[in-house]
């Protein structure tokens, strides 16, 4: 314990003589927990690679200076030469970068990857060196319990303002907001799922934009071709919240499922 306690306090000494020599140039990395039901801590890998862009909307990707075993936190520097001044925009991982200071929400997902696969957004202030990475999705979480061998899974809405992926704007006062586009879509897929047993029930992970959804259905196709769709009764809205999990049960206690 002690061990620990003496490499923590020199992380944070040398992150702070950094800070302090480069004008602006490094930063103190933070990065909010999912929160809700499904809470879980974020843990920075060493090989975190984000995209940042500034007012001219010019892409460059970069990786952290140094990062803490197992934390949320890390230390970055700015390549040499990049601007400092002004507000610079950072999108984590790097593939979110959608090009014209805009982010991409993918339609095709592992499922699998929760929660270090949340898309994060952050973005500086002048004369501040911390910088507090948040989620821009919300998590919609099926609870599958099936003795099918699943190939794919697809979550999707009708709503006419209910997009869940594609290319978004981000606003960010005082929290990330995706603002939708031309090219926003309405589903969300998992594929590959061979090696996903569901006979004990098993969580697929799929990150969204926020919203209320009260058109919502749940398509599952077998290895085999079989399909099973699941529509939510009329009036029971979906409420996905940014950064927080909604909780979907389908099969086992809720109801076989049937595969046609």
């Amino acid at each position: 314990m002690k061990k620990i306690f003496i490499s923590l306090a020199a992380f944070v000494a040398v992150s702070l003589a950094l800070v302090s020599c480069h004008n602006n140039s490094v930063f103190n990395v933070t990065v909010e927990e999912v929160a809700g039901n499904g809470a879980a801590a974020i843990a920075w890998p060493k090989d975190a690679v984000m995209t940042t862009w500034d007012e001219t909307k010019t892409p460059a990707e970069i990786s952290f200076a140094s990062v803490m075993a197992d934390s949320s936190y890390a230390v970055m520097q700015l390549p040499e030469g990049m601007k400092t001044q002004g507000v610079r925009h950072f999108v984590y991982p790097a593939s979110v970068y959608a090009g014209e200071g805009m982010v991409m929400v993918p339609a095709v997902q592992s499922g699998v990857d929760f929660p270090n696969g949340m898309p994060f957004y952050a973005e500086t202030s002048e004369g501040n060196t911390d910088l507090a990475f948040k989620a821009l999705c919300g998590v919609v979480r099926l609870h599958l319990t099936t003795p099918e061998h699943l190939a794919s899974v697809q979550v999707s809405s009708e709503d006419t303002n209910g997009f869940m992926t594609g290319r978004y704007g981000v606003d960010n006062h005082p929290f990330p907001v995706l603002a939708s586009t031309q090219g926003a879509a309405k589903y969300v897929s998992c594929e590959q799922l061979q090696n996903v047993d569901f006979s004990a029930g098993a969580d697929l992970n799929l990150y969204v934009a926020p919203g209320c959804f009260n058109s919502f259905a749940v398509t599952m196709v077998t290895e085999d071709g079989r399909v099973c769709v699941k529509n939510l009764k009329e009036g029971k809205y979906v409420v996905v919240e940014r950064n927080s999990v909604c909780t979907i049960n389908l099969g086992g206690e809720e109801g076989e499922l049937v595969f046609e």
